[in-house]
Parts: structure tokens; sequence; C-alpha cells
């Protein structure tokens, strides 16, 4: 049992390596030019051991935005304050170079739901919908949200017109987004929920 546990360790070891090493070459060149060769010698690895974990590129280029999330999106009890960070967190994110459009690609092919992306952009959705609810009723209990709003709906909707406004940013031309996203948030949860000092942490 005790061997079992120790293989199953070294294989996690292994392809959060992998991730990790896949996610720095996307944000160095582009997902498009990265190749599994380079993946391997990154990660210190022969090419045979990315297949064994990651079977396909596509694969890999899944587990490099998975662990782009896990360094950047809020997680369970660090809900305060994303509401008030959006905003800053969409203008930085349109202003990296390869990431948004791996997401972009990524989220098209992953509509049809045989997609191997398709659960990741699930979880992702549920992740994100979780941080901007709670918050959400973290505001409505300071006062600076109305307690009549549905915390649920609210953040779909603003999840909407953040991707959304990121869409329409690549396409071009660009525009200040933050502004616009800002614009939006208080016109679903009312011109106070901007008011209060926020730290950064969401994506």
């Amino acid at each position: 049992m005790a061997e079992k546990r120790g293989t199953y360790a070294k294989s996690n070891k292994r392809r959060q390596a992998l991730s990790e090493a896949t996610l720095k070459l996307v944000q160095a060149k582009g997902h498009r030019s990265v190749t599994v060769a380079e993946v391997a010698e990154l990660a210190g690895t022969s090419e045979p051991t990315v297949f064994y974990h990651f079977p396909t590129k596509e694969s890999l280029l899944i587990s490099a935005l998975k662990q782009f999330d896990d360094e950047n999106i809020r997680g369970a009890g660090a809900e305060a304050g994303a509401i008030g960070d959006m905003g800053r967190r969409a203008e930085l994110g349109v202003r990296r170079q390869h990431i948004p459009l791996l997401y972009a690609e990524m989220a098209g092919a992953a509509v049809d739901r045989e997609h191997p992306a398709n659960a990741y952009f699930q979880e992702r959705l549920a992740r994100s919908l979780k941080v901007i609810s709670t918050d959400i009723r973290r505001l409505q209990a300071d006062g600076a949200v109305p307690r009549d709003i549905d915390a649920e709906v609210a953040a779909r909707i603003l999840l909407a017109a953040w991707e959304g406004l990121q869409f329409q940013w690549q396409h071009g031309p660009e525009f200040d987004i933050r502004l616009h996203l800002e614009c939006h948030i208080r016109a679903v949860l009312g011109p106070d929920a901007l008011i209060e000092q926020t730290a950064p942490g969401f994506e």
C-alpha cells in the first residue's frame, strides 16, 4: 500500500512539473509554437514520459490553463474583494500576450460537450461563480449591494460581461475594458458596489 501511495505521489509530481513547464512555454511563445519535445526538455524528462501522462498536446494545453488558474484565481476563503478587483484583473488579462488566445481557442472548441476541455470550462465556471457570488453576498451583508439582488444570477451576468468584453477587446479596436466592466458592475449591483478598497487576487 505504501509503495502504491509513493508511486501515485511521484506521478502527480511529474504531472505538475509538466503542467508548469507547458504554462511557461505558452506564456513565453504562444501555444501554437510549443512542442512536446520542448515541454519534455524543460521538465527534465522524455517525450514518451510526457505522452504517458498527457496523451495529446491538447491535454497538455488544458493542464497549462488549469495551472494558470491555480496560480491566479482566488480559492475558497479568499473571496472578499473579488468584485472590486474584477476591472483591474480584466485590464491585466487582455494585456497578456498568449494566455487569452489559448483560452479563447479552447473555449470555442469546448462548446462541443465531447471535447476534452469541456469539463475544464465547466469546473472553471463553477469555481468563478462561487467566488463572485460569495463576494456579492458579503457586500450585501455590508449594505453595499441591495439584498434583493440574486447573488448567483448577478455573478453569472458579470462573468458573461467580462468574457464578452474580453472577446470584443481581442478582436479590436482596443478600449478601456476596466471602465466598461466597472460600469457594468455598478449597473448590476448598484453604485456602491465598488466603493471599498480591495486587494489583488482574482483572475
